[in-house]
Formats: C-alpha cells, sequence, structure tokens
C-alpha cells in the first residue's frame, strides 16, 4: 500500500485498534493469473488481548469461509495473504473549507496485513466460529444492542462445521494509512468532524452525503495534538512517492 508519512497511524495500539473494530476484512491472494479476493471475518483469537499489544506482527488471527468458495485451496498452495481492514470512507466537500481552489477529497483509515496461512481442522474451526460469534456480539452489545447467547446454536455448529474451512494467519508486516484531514487548519477539521459525526450545521449535508460516518469522527477525535496539522502541506505534486517533504 502506498502510505503518506502525515497521514501514519498515531501508534500502533490505534492500528491493532481498527483491525479489532472492522473484523470484516478483505483477503487477497496471488497466483498465475489474476489475484483472487474474498470478503470474510478476521479475528483475535480468546488469548490475544488488543489492549496488551501495539503491533499484530507476530501474532496470529483466525478466519474462516465457506468449504464451497475454493478460494482456501488456493491458500493452501500460495500462503502468503494479505487482509484489508478500512473504515468507513467519508466525502470531504470544498464547501466545508470555506477557501477558494479548494478540491474535494476523501477521509478514511486501512490497514494492510500480510502473512502465512495455515490451514485447520475441523475442531479448531469450531473454535474460530465460536471466537467469531463472541467479538462479534461483543462489538453489538459494546454498541448498545442485544446480544444472542449462542448455547442453544452450539449442535447446529458442530452439524455445519464441515462446510466451513478455517485457517490461521501468521502476521508478518503491516501497514497503515489514517487520513483525517490532519493537514487542515483546526477550523476546517473541525466542520469535517462535525459533518462526519452528523453534528451541527452539516448534520443535514451529512445525511444528504451518506454520512454520519461515526467512526471517522471518533478516528478524528482520537488523534493526538501532536498528529494533528503543522503548516500546510504542499501541493501533491512537489511530493515524491509520498514522501512528505518537511
Amino acid at each position: 500500500m502506498h502510505t503518506f508519512p502525515a497521514y501514519h497511524a498515531p501508534d500502533g495500539r490505534a492500528l491493532v485498534d481498527l483491525v479489532t473494530r472492522t473484523p470484516f476484512a478483505l483477503a487477497v491472494t496471488s497466483q498465475t493469473g489474476a489475484p483472487i479476493a474474498t470478503h470474510l471475518p478476521v479475528v483475535l483469537p480468546p488469548t490475544l488481548d488488543p489492549a496488551s499489544v501495539d503491533t499484530l506482527v507476530g501474532q496470529t488471527l483466525w478466519s474462516h469461509m465457506g468449504r464451497a468458495n475454493r478460494h482456501w485451496r488456493a491458500m493452501r498452495r500460495h500462503p502468503e495473504v494479505l487482509l484489508i481492514h478500512t473504515s468507513t470512507h467519508g466525502y470531504v466537500s470544498p464547501s466545508l473549507y470555506g477557501t477558494p481552489g479548494a478540491v474535494p477529497t476523501v477521509d478514511y483509515a486501512a490497514v494492510h496485513l500480510t502473512g502465512t496461512v495455515r490451514l485447520m481442522d475441523d475442531d479448531e474451526a469450531l473454535d474460530v466460529v465460536v471466537q467469531t460469534v463472541a467479538q462479534l456480539e461483543g462489538q453489538r452489545g459494546e454498541a448498545g444492542g442485544p446480544t444472542w447467547d449462542m448455547a442453544g446454536s452450539m449442535d447446529v455448529f458442530r452439524d455445519i462445521i464441515t462446510g466451513v474451512t478455517a485457517f490461521a494467519i501468521e502476521i508478518t508486516g503491516e501497514q497503515a494509512v489514517f487520513k483525517l484531514s490532519q493537514d487542515k487548519p483546526a477550523d476546517i477539521r473541525g466542520r469535517v468532524r462535525d459533518e462526519f459525526a452528523g453534528e451541527g450545521s452539516f448534520a443535514g449535508a451529512g445525511a444528504i452525503a451518506g454520512c454520519p460516518h461515526a467512526d471517522l469522527a471518533g478516528l478524528m477525535d482520537a488523534l493526538p495534538a501532536e498528529h494533528v496539522r503543522r503548516g500546510h502541506l504542499p501541493p501533491l505534486s512537489t511530493r515524491v512517492d509520498g514522501e512528505d517533504p518537511r
């Protein structure tokens, strides 16, 4: 992934947190011909506390897909995988800037993880399915929604597990982009944040544009002060290979 120094993750914890909070990822592998991609859940195993790590390199994540999906066969032959986790994206209209000559952009956060796949047996696959449900139901509860007790469905899980292929991913690399209007003056950044949050004078415009993007507003709020604007970035045409020349 092409990364910009001005838009790096605030710290390793922010990167881990984004992966944890966006468990529906895109898994991409490559072999002869076109790459293969599958959208699937990627979760932390129960032994890994996200609050205890500031990098996922060296850690193991869990995932699964339907056995009818032939992608897992490709993973067996070519186990190197790219996992892509993203926030929602938010369109930033020049109408928020209040200055002439502005151009639109898109704010977002993304983490790319590279790793090696290890296919699991059926007993392990059941553990993966249970952990996936536990993590997603837990996030639903944290958001204030009612949660579901899977205990009554364990026999059903066991019956269908032969139709599931589960695998572990040993993470070997990570990259991140947190593009959250850090390069904008505080007043403009505040208006962008309010539109994403669906607040203030920009709530209506945000709804029209497909906002609010509460996760983006939250990411903006969480950025430390030292990661926010240190003067205007130069025009894109003066930057070389994404390098911040300051």
